[in-house]
């Protein structure tokens, strides 16, 4: 695992894309259809020992973390959480944006950049854990201006 954090970031705007913001069972309500298509997708196009399901992300929002659905032209193709850890710092985790419904190539980060932009209004920084394999989070996450830290 490599550790990488950020402390601030830059906007792009995407007129296409709408991020939902879901941080109470109110809000989660009105997603729980996108959200298990969303789980559904996932688990077609990925095999994940230990995947969340629809009950660990009522528990995740009864917990007090924040969830960020994005949106393509109305359609839900992608996820992220955040939940907050010690002295104002965010922990970002199970980042998703979907391969089976057509979108542009930016997507996921655009989404990324956008939702890191917002958890920075009101965090110092935003930790983030990717497998030392998985090129394609840690190329996402280097060029919003995140950063490897020795722990």
């Amino acid at each position: 695992m490599i550790l990488f954090e950020i402390r601030n970031n830059k906007k792009i705007i995407d007129s296409d894309f709408e991020i939902k913001t879901i941080s109470n069972q109110t809000e989660l309500e009105s997603v729980i259809n996108d959200i298990n298509t969303l789980i559904n997708q996932f688990n077609s196009e990925y095999v994940w020992d230990n995947m969340f399901n629809i009950n660990d992300v009522i528990l995740r929002i009864l917990e007090n973390q924040t969830l960020f659905i994005l949106y393509y032209k109305k359609n839900p193709i992608g996820y992220v959480f955040f939940k907050k850890i010690k002295n104002n710092s965010h922990f970002a985790y199970n980042l998703y944006v979907t391969k089976k419904t057509k979108r542009p190539k930016h997507a996921a980060y655009w989404f990324y950049n956008t939702v890191t932009d917002i958890i920075l209004c009101d965090s110092e920084r935003i930790e983030v854990q990717v497998d030392d394999w998985n090129w394609a989070i840690i190329d996402i996450i280097k060029n919003i201006g995140y950063y490897k830290i020795d722990k």
